[in-house]
């Protein structure tokens, strides 16, 4: 598949620009990206940028045109409202339908069947079984609790030697380093085994998942830096979910979100990850290059 046309949908963002990056080291040679906005002033020469927009079909037709595999990390509702995932994949959909892809990639969560409450994991249930439908060969690469973020409140806390747990400190959930999952969805979408097709593939940790406290005990362990961890009661977002969401969406979603992570079923099973893209990193190995990266380390 490395000679075969691949269009990463989302490539401006946090992840979407990792994933070009592993694409490229990949040996994608005919690679392009869609965004709303112009090609970042630092873009690689060897990336295509095509202007589209999930909400304007027609942009989508455009991009898609002779396009083999799309790989999607796009979503709305951390920047615009939760109807930009449910509409925004309908139609990219339809989109890769009429474009006959190859293969879709598409970036989905841990759990999300379990989840109906969560409005964004709702919205990656939904897509899935419209790309099922649509009878395009997929790869669904679900993704835990992001480690790292854009605006990294861990690695800020950890600097100020504070760790903030999210409920209590004994609930384990999965995470990922979104570098680990943006290779996951490279390898995805270059993976000339047929065994890859119409796969779902949790992404997580080796050692499994982690409870707030082995988080903290790990960051201290790696950095030796120590860390004062203070809680946000289980008991706060319980009160305030259905209050906020007369005021914010997302705040909603995200309260959502953190209550069903206490329900002990956000867990990664990381079997088929190994078996199909390669050796899952254990925590410490992941916490170590996530510490390396925002200069942690003694």
């Amino acid at each position: 598949m490395h000679s075969q046309s691949i269009l990463v949908v989302g490539a401006t963002g946090f992840l979407g620009s990792k994933i070009l990056r592993h694409l490229e080291r990949d040996g994608a040679v005919d690679l392009r990206a869609m965004s709303r906005r112009s090609a970042p002033v630092d873009s690689s020469a060897a990336v295509e940028w095509m202007r589209g927009d999930m909400m304007d079909v027609a942009s989508l037709d455009a991009a898609l045109k002779g396009v083999d595999v799309v790989v999607s990390s796009a979503n709305g509702y951390m920047k615009e409202t939760i109807e930009a995932d449910f509409q925004g994949n309908r139609n990219l959909i339809e989109a890769a339908a009429r474009a006959r892809v190859k293969r879709f990639v598409f970036l989905s969560i841990v759990a999300c069947e379990a989840a109906s409450e969560v409005p964004h994991f709702h919205a990656k249930k939904v897509a899935e079984d419209l790309i099922k439908a649509s009878g395009i060969p997929y790869v669904f690469v679900r993704a835990p609790a992001f480690l790292d973020q854009s605006k990294d409140y861990v690695a800020e806390g950890a600097k100020a030697g504070r760790f903030v747990a999210v409920g209590d400190r004994t609930t384990r959930w999965s995470y990922v380093l979104t570098d680990d999952l943006a290779a996951c969805l490279a390898k995805a979408a270059t993976c000339p085994r047929d065994e890859i097709t119409n796969q779902t593939i949790d992404i997580g940790w080796r050692d499994g998942a982690k409870s707030q406290r082995e988080i903290a005990e790990l960051i201290t362990e790696v950095t030796r830096r120590p860390l004062s961890v203070w809680v946000v009661p289980w008991l706060v977002f319980r009160v305030l979910v259905r209050p906020i969401r007369l005021v914010s969406e997302l705040g909603y979603d995200l309260m959502r979100m953190f209550l069903f992570f206490r329900t002990g079923r956000f867990v990664a099973d990381v079997t088929k990850q190994e078996r199909l893209l390669g050796p899952a990193p254990t925590a410490r190995d992941a916490i170590t290059r996530w510490a390396a990266a925002n200069k942690l380390m003694p």
